[in-house]
C-alpha cells in the first residue's frame, strides 16, 4: 500500500467524527476512521470501502472472524485485533446498531457509562466504599471456584446478595469455609466495593472461557497486589527461560516479609492462582509459562477498567 502524504485528512476525519458532522458516521467513514488508529501513513480509504464491499455493512465488517480478517491484503494482526476490540466492546454494551449511514442506535451503552452506573447504584441505595486491595500475603485464591461461579450470579450490584448466593452455591461442606470463602471471593472480584455489571455481565457472555479467567486474574491482581508483583518481578524477567522455582518465589516472599509465617501458604496461593487461570503450569517444585496472547475481549475489558472514560491519546511510533 503506498505511503499517504496528507497527514491533514486523518486530522480532518477526527475533526468531523468528534464534531458529529453530517456523513461523519456513515460506516465507511467510520471504518476508515477505525483504521487509521492502527495503519499509520497510508490511505485507508480504499481498505475500508473495500471491506464493505466484501461483507457488506460496518457491522459485518466487525463480526468478521479474526483469522479472516487477517487473511484480508492490508489488514494484520494489529488492525484485525483493533476491529475485534470494537466488536467486543460493542456486544459487551448490549447495544443495537443498525448498518448504514444516518441510522440511530437504538439502545444506549449503558454498560460502559461510569456515571450512569454510579446514578443507578446510589438509587439503589448501595453502599460503595474506596477501592479494596491488600498489601501483604495471602494464603487463598479460589479463582477457580470464581470462575465457575461468576456466570452464575444473581444479578444484583449488592455484594450482600453476592456474599449470599455464594455461600449457598459454593461446593465447601462446612457452613463456615463458604462464608468465609464466599467474602473473599465477592471482595476479590469486585474491588470497588460493589458487583459491578461489567465483570457480571462478561461473565455471563464467556463462562467457563480463557476470556473469563484472564478477567478473573486481571481483578485478582486488582484486589491482591502481591499476585502483580510476583508476575513483574519473577515471572516476566524469566519468560525466556520460561520457568521458575517455587524457592525463587519463596525467597521472595520472604524477603519482603522476613516475620511472616503464612509465606509457604501464600506461595502456594499465588502458583494456584496462575495455574487456575491458565496462564502457567506447575509441578511440585516448579512453575512453567511462556508469552501468549490475550483475546481481545479480555484486552477490551481491561481497558475499560483502566481507563473508563472516553478520551484520545498520542502514540509515536519509533521507526
Amino acid at each position: 500500500m503506498p505511503e499517504f502524504t496528507n497527514a491533514g485528512h486523518r486530522q480532518r476525519l477526527r475533526d468531523r467524527f468528534l464534531n458529529n458532522e453530517e456523513g461523519s458516521r456513515s460506516d465507511e467513514a467510520l471504518l476508515e476512521l477505525l483504521l487509521t488508529y492502527a495503519i499509520p501513513r497510508a490511505d485507508v480509504r480504499p481498505l475500508a470501502k473495500q471491506l464493505l464491499a466484501a461483507r457488506g455493512n460496518l457491522i459485518s465488517v466487525l463480526e468478521t472472524p479474526i483469522e479472516d480478517l487477517c487473511e484480508i491484503n492490508g489488514i494484520k494482526v494489529n488492525s484485525a485485533a483493533l476491529i475485534k476490540i470494537v466488536d467486543c466492546a460493542r456486544r459487551l454494551g448490549d447495544i443495537s446498531i443498525l448498518a448504514g449511514a444516518g441510522k440511530k442506535v437504538e439502545k444506549q451503552l449503558t454498560l460502559f457509562e461510569p456515571a450512569e452506573r454510579k446514578k443507578q447504584a446510589d438509587d439503589r441505595n448501595i453502599k460503595k466504599p474506596t477501592r479494596r486491595s491488600r498489601s501483604g500475603v495471602f494464603g487463598k485464591a479460589l479463582l477457580k471456584e470464581s470462575v465457575n461461579m461468576l456466570p452464575r450470579l444473581p444479578d444484583s450490584d449488592s455484594l450482600d446478595d453476592v456474599r449470599a448466593f455464594l455461600r449457598t452455591n459454593l461446593h465447601f461442606s462446612s457452613e463456615l469455609t463458604r462464608q468465609r470463602n464466599a467474602s473473599y471471593i465477592a471482595g476479590g472480584m469486585f474491588t470497588d466495593g460493589y458487583a459491578d455489571r461489567e465483570l457480571r455481565t462478561f461473565a455471563k457472555i464467556f463462562p467457563d472461557t480463557q476470556e473469563l479467567r484472564d478477567v478473573c486474574f486481571y481483578r485478582f491482581m486488582r484486589a491482591e497486589p502481591l499476585e502483580l508483583e510476583i508476575v513483574k518481578d519473577i515471572l516476566l524477567p524469566n519468560i525466556g527461560v520460561g520457568a521458575v522455582s517455587r524457592e525463587l518465589i519463596r525467597k521472595h516472599l520472604k524477603g519482603k516479609f522476613p516475620i511472616s509465617h503464612s509465606i509457604a501458604d501464600c506461595c502456594s496461593a499465588a502458583v494456584e492462582a496462575l495455574t487456575s487461570c491458565g496462564i502457567a503450569r506447575a509441578d511440585v517444585n516448579s512453575l512453567f509459562f511462556s508469552y501468549s496472547d490475550i483475546s481481545p475481549a479480555s484486552f477490551a475489558f481491561v481497558l475499560h477498567s483502566e481507563f473508563p472514560e472516553p478520551d484520545t491519546m498520542e502514540i509515536q511510533s519509533q521507526n
